[in-house]
């Protein structure tokens, strides 16, 4: 069993410096990394890294609730279960291609939408990721797209500081006289209109490797597409309300 990790720092829970601490909305990171981005907050009030969904902090980052349910993890967990990340790399990469398969694939987010909250988010100390400063690894397929010459892989991007999150990526074929920054502005559009929705997953921009246009994103289950052929081509009016920003 592999210990969880704080999505923003990468780094294992602990009962100390790295205590699991909730916002609001449900998302847990560690008080580490909540402190330094409580220290540049002026209003009392921290965005969450996760959905930008705001919680009330107070005075201090001691005042939010603590995941008990993970510290219990923790503390039932054997010392040798503290294992670094990329040794179990290759089961959590059989694990998500088992869960991508079996939720139907899409672009947004698992069973509700979001991205699960197992993986890591693709940030850096609580600010979004830039594509052009860190390495992609493209690790497993996944499955193929409705069209010819797309596909869908798991990936990993690995920043210059040593910070590392698991990704989708999306292809499909460039073709001869794509405007590839005419896509990337599109790209762009849908990755603002995500980062206030917490009920999908994070788009965080694309870039062109191997010939292909690759759109990263955070992993997901499920798509809105597959909830429509559910539903015989529509969307229940709860639906509308809650993915209306990418619709």
């Amino acid at each position: 069993m592999k210990l969880p990790v704080c999505s923003v720092c990468q780094f294992t829970y602990n009962e100390e410096e790295r205590v699991p601490l909730m916002l609001q909305c449900g998302h847990c990171f560690c008080k580490e990394c909540l402190a330094q981005m409580f220290a540049r907050c002026t209003d009392h009030t921290l965005l969450c890294p996760r959905c930008r969904q705001p919680t009330k902090v107070g005075n201090s980052v001691e005042a939010l609730h603590k995941n008990f349910g993970m510290l219990s993890l923790i503390r039932r967990a054997p010392s040798e279960c503290r294992a670094d990340e990329d040794s179990d790399e290759e089961e959590d990469e059989q694990d998500d291609v088992d869960e991508w398969l079996g939720g139907g694939g899409g672009i947004y987010g698992s069973s509700r939408l979001a991205a699960s909250p197992r993986w890591s988010s693709a940030s850096c100390s609580g600010i979004p990721v830039d594509l052009g400063s860190h390495i992609m690894r493209l690790v497993k397929p996944l499955g193929t797209g409705p069209r010819a010459g797309q596909d869908v892989w798991s990936g990993t991007l690995s920043g210059p500081g040593g910070c590392r999150h698991k990704v989708a990526v999306k292809r499909i074929d460039a073709a001869a006289g794509m405007e590839l920054e005419w896509v990337q502005a599109k790209i762009e559009n849908l990755r603002r209109a995500a980062m206030w929705c917490h009920n999908v997953c994070a788009v965080y921009g694309a870039c062109k490797k191997d010939g292909k246009l690759c759109i990263v994103m955070d992993r997901y289950q499920n798509s809105v597409q597959s909830m429509m052929q559910q539903n015989e081509g529509r969307l229940t009016l709860e639906q509308i309300l809650r993915y209306d920003c990418c619709l």
